[in-house]
């Protein structure tokens, strides 16, 4: 076998594989193996041009890094393409694979939502025990929010950032506090369902307009408790990753946890802007109650079938 010879059955397997890639529309976790095997190449390409300058693998290398080159570069300047890519496959098929993480996580706020809810229903001076100190003071026992714009102890703009900012610090820290081996996670889920589900459950108690009640949270709500819920999921990673690393180092574990879950940060910050959005200039209008709640009902259902959804387009 000639020299030449020995150096293609060496190293043609990445070539074929560095073919395959250019015939297809690659997805974000290509990206990095298309730039390695571009990379090969060239050096290969290189290689033939200094010791097999009349040899059969210089047209094909030259051709091969050819078009690799255009390829490459092009995608490079598709930032656009990539962002689109994120949004209609990658986000979507990380949510859809890391289910079981985020219905853990909403499970643990539900838990907190039920058992807060009902205890308060019963029991309405003990919202104060539940509540944070700042939002706690306009609901005493036996003091009936209305709702209304001349309504002191529900100061809508306040009550709402209040809400969006909890929300948003919420989310960030059920993702971070999974680094105390999910724990940190769980109690910021539970935590804050408990304070949702007191404050619902003193409202449903004290007699309160609950349509309205629910038609000033929910439109925004929707996807900031979903964002939650998926920044949770997140945080159950790295705890399980810490926890049960299965065959691997726990840093190793942790690492490949935290790749997963980091994945779905961008869609999330997205999430939360968007209910940002939606919480600014839809949640204030003057319009029934009933409206509202159909729009996040619809919010929702929209989410749920982006997610749910192979891929949102074709090449």
């Amino acid at each position: 076998m000639t020299s030449e010879a020995r150096f293609i059955a060496k190293n043609e397997d990445s070539w074929k594989a560095l073919e395959v890639l250019l015939k297809k529309r690659l997805a974000a976790e290509d990206v990095r193996e298309f730039a390695r095997l571009f990379r090969l190449a060239s050096h290969h390409l290189a290689y033939a041009k200094t010791h097999y300058p009349t040899g059969s693998s210089l047209p094909y290398l030259n051709r091969l890094v050819g078009v690799a080159h255009n390829s490459f570069y092009v995608r490079e300047r598709g930032s656009f393409s990539l962002i689109r890519e994120y949004f209609a496959s990658t986000f979507p098929r990380a949510v859809r694979e890391t289910w079981r993480f985020w219905v853990a996580a909403t499970a643990f706020f539900v838990l907190g939502i039920l058992f807060a809810g009902f205890y308060v229903a019963g029991n309405p001076a003990e919202l104060q025990n539940i509540l944070p100190a700042g939002m706690a003071d306009g609901f005493a026992p036996g003091h009936v929010p209305d709702f209304g714009d001349g309504d002191v102890d529900w100061d809508y703009p306040l009550m709402t950032a209040i809400i969006a900012t909890n929300n948003i610090a919420v989310a960030f820290n059920a993702f971070a506090l999974g680094l105390l081996a999910g724990l940190g996670t769980i109690y910021i889920l539970v935590y804050n369902g408990l304070v949702a589900g007191g404050l619902f459950g003193f409202l449903h108690q004290s007699g309160a307009d609950m349509v309205t009640a629910y038609a000033l949270v929910l439109p925004h709500g929707v996807l900031e408790l979903m964002a939650i819920f998926l920044c949770g999921g997140c945080g159950l990673m790295l705890g399980k990753g810490l926890l049960i690393p299965g065959d691997y180092t726990r840093k190793h574990s942790l690492i490949t946890q935290a790749k997963r879950a980091v994945v779905l940060i961008p869609g999330i910050v997205t999430m939360l802007v968007i209910a940002a959005i939606i919480e600014g200039f839809f949640t204030p209008l003057a319009i029934s109650p009933w409206a509202k709640l159909a729009f996040a009902a619809l919010t929702g259902a929209g989410f749920i079938i982006y997610c749910m959804r192979r891929r949102i387009y074709h090449a």
